[in-house]
């Protein structure tokens, strides 16, 4: 179904009609087959509810996300020093380990990382030193397997007496130049890459950072969001458990149990939540005497998987983002132009919750805890004031007839609330000019 879904999605404009039939009959017997998830993952439900669940064992959380046979060929090779760099020599002179290339074709961006911040990481602990990495939640479902594992233990590479550290490690992100709102499939589910032709090597990747550092979903340890499990996090990132060292049973061709070393491997650095202290989140919070602009549109901090971007908090005029279920919205951006996107929130689910548009289904493509946004009451949610105009000109580049099919929030101003908009802006653009 994987493939053939795929094939469908890619070659379809060059079928001839009989052979366009037969693949619909055969994606019919496949709705029949698997209803739930369906054209919202191509991943199994088993995978897919263990993944959403934030269920971690000792293997890469989530790694039937993760493209198999990844042809690392293709994208941009790092140097040396990269995969070697220790947390200790980490400094201001050498981009604090950081490593990123980022190349691009007709269709997609590549994009090459050692998964090591740009900014100084604190020796970190989840819970405390000497405590362990299980959260409460984990506790309380049965399912944490890091018994006996302490912070500041010797758990391998990346523990340290007073806290864990991050440890190179290859990342790999294929990513579409451009999004398609106007997918039939939208939307989907947030880990997946596969159906727009995106590839990773880090399954809980829903889009990468522009220093490199994988955006991961709302939760992690066990079926509750970050912020519910007490986890605390320093510039919306930490590391994993370290593995390195720790053994696990391991069910062998003839069935019965060994111990194995755990594949997941030394501490590992991504996102969460808000990386505030990179450079697009400090263009609003640095103050105004110091040439904070936090009445201007926020700006790129990311790219979702499904080629969509990903920008800081504010929208423009400084306004809140008026977003759908999924987390991103229609409106201007940072450049004036209109695009789907999304924006980075202090709340769950933080990025994104589904590759939107949500179209009033996010729920579906949730496993376990419903992470979706509140939304806006519509099907489509568009900033309010964007230009109609311009909006319908950036759809039709798919489907001129698209928006019109779904529920719309009221984003068009009235000539009153016009004007008034027409002089915040005046006043806006002087003050930027006065400081």
């Amino acid at each position: 179904v994987k493939e053939l879904t795929y094939w469908f999605y890619s070659e379809a404009t060059s079928l001839n009609m009989f052979n366009k039939v037969l693949v619909c009959l055969w994606l019919a017997v496949a709705v029949q087959c698997q209803p739930d998830n369906l054209l919202r993952t191509t991943v199994s439900e088993k995978a897919m509810e263990k993944c959403h669940r934030g269920v971690r064992d000792f293997t890469h959380r989530c790694h039937e996300y993760s493209t198999k046979n990844l042809d690392k060929t293709k994208y941009p090779k790092l140097p040396a020093n990269c995969s070697t760099i220790d947390w200790r020599d980490a400094n201001e002179t050498n981009n604090w380990g950081n490593c990123f290339a980022m190349t691009t074709d007709t269709k997609y961006r590549y994009i090459s990382s050692n998964n090591v911040p740009d900014f100084y990481m604190n020796l970190y602990c989840p819970i405390g030193l000497g405590f362990g990495y299980c959260s409460q939640a984990e506790i309380d479902m049965g399912t944490c397997l890091f018994e006996g594992l302490i912070c500041g233990g010797d758990n391998g590479h990346g523990s340290l007496p007073y806290g864990d550290v991050w440890v190179p490690a290859d990342g790999f992100y294929k990513i579409p130049l451009v999004g398609n709102p106007t997918r039939f499939d939208r939307p989907f589910d947030m880990y997946d890459a596969f159906p727009v032709g995106g590839e990773k090597n880090i399954g809980p990747a829903t889009g990468v950072a522009i220093n490199g550092i994988s955006i991961q979903g709302p939760n992690d340890a066990g079926d509750v969001s970050i912020d519910e499990a007490g986890i605390q996090l320093t510039c919306g990132g930490h590391v994993t458990p370290p593995l390195s060292n720790k053994a696990h049973l391991s069910p062998p061709q003839d069935g019965s149990l060994t111990k194995a070393p755990g594949p997941a491997g030394p501490p590992q650095y991504h996102f969460h939540k808000s990386p505030e202290c990179l450079e697009p989140f400090l263009n609003a919070s640095i103050g105004v005497e110091h040439g904070a602009k936090p009445y201007e549109h926020g700006k790129l901090i990311g790219w979702a998987m499904d080629g969509f971007k990903i920008f800081s908090y504010q929208d423009i005029g400084g306004a809140a983002p008026v977003v759908d279920e999924c987390g991103g919205h229609f409106g201007p951006i940072d450049t004036g132009e209109i695009e789907y996107h999304y924006h980075s929130r202090t709340i769950v689910p933080y990025h994104l919750a589904c590759q939107g548009p949500a179209l009033s289904r996010c729920a579906h493509t949730q496993r376990g805890t419903n992470f979706c946004h509140p939304g806006c009451g519509a099907d489509i949610c568009v900033q309010p004031g964007t230009d109609e105009t311009k909006l319908r000109a950036y759809l039709a580049q798919w489907d001129h007839r698209w928006f019109d099919r779904f529920t719309v929030n009221d984003f068009r101003l009235k000539k009153e609330d016009s004007k008034v908009n027409i002089l915040e802006s005046a006043i806006t653009t002087l003050l930027d000019h006065l400081f």
